[in-house]
């Protein structure tokens, strides 16, 4: 049996979600929803799927199993609520909220309902972020001492914009598309991810919704004495070189925001370092490639699995199996609220 999908929200990484759907014969799209009519009219009628302009009309009419929230963060806890009281597993996407709040009372209602709530952290489902979790787990590296990642760039002042307001309300957390609390969310969730503990420590400046453009970041302190560092701006230039960049093996986002594809050449690639005791990874993740160097130079590391894009596939195959065999998400909504309290402890150390 298929599970049937609802989408609210057809904004930009809507696209995404929809081109993993074939990937994935467990689901089937029922339903979408957009407050532009005729962007839902549009999408619903090249799916030949049912259209809303109301997420609480398409849940009321129901013939859904899982509802993917899709909306701007400020949105999401009003939907997410209304989704729980409609008895309809829930995946929301980053960040799961953009106060402490919401969160909780996010995670409570569908509690309160019986109902899973997924967080939508797509990098833990990227092939070179798995392999890089197996790597430093096994004990290849070592003890990790460090972790960085930056994304530094864009079109100058001139061409810097934020989000809206609808989707980070002025005098909160905001920024652009690849700021602290929109990309970076990842980063959190991550580097978290990678040592199996939560920092214990959290200092940073983040980018505040409606303010002039300002350099971000957020240091981290974990259990084992390593440090996360990450550092963005996107109001300046890219400082990288031609021959700093690769072929990309996956299709992903540069600093600016731009989609780049499969097979082009990126001259400033995101990437993500860890550094060991024993051993250091340079991770690609969009671009599809891993390298570990364990004293003898770098070295190019096998992957398996869907290359960007595809991991949106493999996010909604790992959703729809922990419902299928009714087990909890393999990435929650309290996975989502630990990135959140230490994303937020940044802004109130700025």
């Amino acid at each position: 049996m298929r599970t049937r999908l609802g989408i609210i929200g057809l904004g930009d990484v809507a696209a995404a979600h929809l081109a993993a759907i074939p990937l994935v014969p467990a689901a089937e799209l029922v339903s979408v929803c957009d407050i532009r009519s005729d962007l839902a009219r549009s999408v619903a009628d090249k799916w030949g799927v049912r259209g809303y302009s109301d997420p609480l009309a398409l849940l009321a009419d129901g013939g859904i199993d899982l509802a993917m929230v899709l909306t701007p963060a400020s949105t999401h806890r009003a939907i997410v609520e209304a989704a729980a009281a409609s008895r309809v597993d829930v995946f929301c996407e980053k960040p799961l909220a953009i106060t402490l709040e919401d969160g909780a009372a996010m995670i409570s209602a569908c509690d309160a309902s019986g109902v899973r709530l997924f967080q939508g952290l797509t990098y833990r489902y990227m092939p070179a972020i798995r392999k890089a979790r197996e790597l430093i787990s096994s004990g290849a590296l070592g003890r990790i001492q460090l972790m960085t990642e930056q994304m530094i760039g864009g079109h100058g002042l001139a061409g810097y914009r934020q989000w809206s307001q609808v989707h980070y309300p002025h005098g909160g957390p905001g920024g652009p598309g690849m700021s602290l609390i929109d990309h970076g969310f990842h980063l959190i969730d991550v580097f978290s991810w990678f040592l199996g503990s939560q920092p214990v420590q959290v200092t940073g400046k983040g980018q505040i919704s409606g303010a002039p453009a300002d350099s971000e970041y957020l240091i981290m302190t974990f259990p084992c004495g390593a440090i996360g560092h990450l550092l963005y701006n996107n109001a300046t230039f890219s400082a990288g070189l031609p021959n700093e960049g690769m072929f990309s093996g996956g299709a992903g986002w540069t600093t600016d925001g731009s989609m780049t594809q499969a097979g082009s050449w990126t001259n400033e690639p995101g990437s993500i370092s860890v550094y060991g005791t024993e051993g250091t990874l340079r991770i690609f993740h969009y671009c599809n490639s891993l390298f570990l160097n364990t004293g003898s130079g770098p070295r190019m590391v096998e992957l398996q699995g869907r290359a960007p894009p595809g991991h949106f596939a493999t996010q909604l195959e790992a959703c729809l199996a922990a419902i299928s065999d009714d087990l909890p998400p393999p990435v929650s909504g309290h996975d989502g609220m630990a990135a959140l309290k230490t994303l937020l402890a940044a802004y109130r150390r700025s």
